[in-house]
């Protein structure tokens, strides 16, 4: 069986999203991100900014997510396809892709 390795920095033609979530995965702060966008810049610019604010990062992004402590607070930086505001009944899957039409 082969396994597939998943590059959450790939373009893509759909837009994603940088989200910031508490630990128990309320939306803090959303950034969209055009179709074909840098992702990789994008989230090394937001992963800069949060740390100028005084967040450290608990580790590489390499997988699109990391996260980040500032005291005793704790916070899930993540890049997604999946709309964080979206209603539709969803579970937690960073790697989820709308159906194509």
């Amino acid at each position: 069986m082969r396994r597939t390795r998943h590059d959450p920095y790939a373009r893509s033609a759909q837009p994603a999203y940088i989200v910031i979530r508490n630990m128990q995965h309320h939306v803090i702060d959303v950034q969209r991100l055009e179709a074909a966008a840098d992702l990789a810049g994008a989230m090394a610019a937001a992963i800069e900014r949060l740390s100028d604010e005084g967040w450290q990062a608990e580790g590489g992004a390499k997988y699109g997510f990391v996260f980040i402590r500032r005291e005793a607070e704790r916070r899930l930086l993540m890049l997604t396809e999946r709309d964080p505001y979206s209603t539709t009944s969803q579970s937690f899957d960073p790697f989820w892709k709308p159906r194509e039409s």
